[in-house]
């Protein structure tokens, strides 16, 4: 019996000392990071709008990872070229200032700028949505997408580029920018030959692209990949002029479709936080009142869209706010600060 017992009591300890081997370090720093991050989730106002409230981002970015988990979003792999029913990712379009124009899906984004020389567009999505995204949604609205001049790539993940060459098979003049880093993922990695564009147009950091009346600034923000890009947008809302700021990548993955980005997950990390820093620091520079996403869910875009369609005139727009923008920059930025205690030493 009282084999019985030691044994048992070695078993138990064994499990205890795995639970804690394989659990995320807790400490002073991670817990304040974590408290920060779901601080910034909810804005001060006592009855926050929906849009407000930044409950799925929080989820997202400031839950411990689980050992062997893959990436929070997203895929590469081949199975994402297949359509989806149509009911599970269609959104009508909408303009949500006079010169910008959401095309996207209840998912991922894709923006239109409309200039007096013509559209710059910003990612693709998929090559089986891409045609009823913009050719289609830009008709809703009197404009033609013969008259895209360039396709911004914020950075190379399917649901990012994969329409690419479909749009340049249908516009031959259409130019494709994307960082060199990122090109380079493009080369590497295994999406289908058919869906990966010929190499194009490199973005430098802070570089300036002018079409007509429009300038929009793009900066090279890696973290997310390699060589992430996010913009600085000038936005019209009648006599109004507002900027907007688009954080160019989310989610935290150091290994995808057979590319590794980093030569660890701490250096990918500290890359990332570097990153959202240096960025926010441009943002206030540039008098950014106004969050763009790349990504619909992470700042409920599509709420914030359906609030536009009832905007009376006089009334606010539900996406001009600093109080939105700071939040978004603070809970990313806490979130991976705790991520970078909890991966401490992970490859992954």
């Amino acid at each position: 019996m009282r084999r019985y017992f030691v044994l048992r009591f070695l078993a138990v300890s064994a499990a205890i000392a795995l639970i804690a081997f394989n659990a995320p370090a807790q400490n002073p720093s991670v817990d304040a990071h974590v408290a920060a991050g779901k601080a910034a989730m909810n804005p001060k106002s006592a009855s926050p709008q929906p849009w407000e409230v930044y409950d799925y981002l929080y989820n997202m970015q400031c839950t411990p990872p689980k050992p062997g988990a893959g990436n929070a979003e997203g895929g590469n792999n081949e199975s994402q070229s297949i359509p989806r029913p149509h009911d599970q990712w269609y959104v009508e379009p909408a303009k949500v200032f006079d010169n910008l124009y959401y095309l996207g899906t209840n998912i991922d984004d894709i923006w239109a700028i409309n200039t007096s020389a013509g559209i710059i567009l910003i990612d693709t999505n998929f090559d089986w949505d891409v045609k009823e995204l913009v050719v289609d949604g830009l008709k809703k609205f009197g404009l033609d997408a013969a008259n895209i001049k360039y396709v911004v790539i914020t950075h190379a993940h399917s649901d990012h580029y994969w329409g690419a060459t479909t749009l340049k098979s249908l516009y031959p003049s259409i130019r494709l920018m994307m960082s060199e880093a990122d090109w380079d993922v493009v080369a590497r990695d295994k999406s289908p030959a058919k869906l990966k564009p010929q190499k194009d147009m490199i973005i430098k950091d802070g570089q300036k692209l002018t079409l007509g009346d429009t300038t929009i600034t793009m900066y090279i923000t890696p973290g997310h990949t390699p060589g992430t890009v996010s913009l600085i947008i000038p936005l019209k809302d009648g006599n109004q002029r507002h900027v907007g700021g688009m954080w160019g990548g989310m989610t935290l993955g150091n290994n995808r479709n057979g590319v590794k980005y980093f030569a660890d997950m701490p250096t990918l990390l500290k890359t990332y936080v570097a990153s959202i820093k240096r960025f926010k620091q441009i943002e206030d520079q540039a008098g950014v009142d106004t969050l763009l996403s790349i990504h619909a869910r992470h700042d409920k875009t599509i709420a914030k869209i359906d609030a536009l369609r009832k905007r009376k005139p006089g009334e606010p727009h539900p996406f001009v706010s600093k109080d939105l923008l700071d939040r978004y920059a603070t809970l990313i930025t806490e979130c991976v600060q705790a991520q970078q205690v909890w991966r401490a030493g992970s490859a992954n």
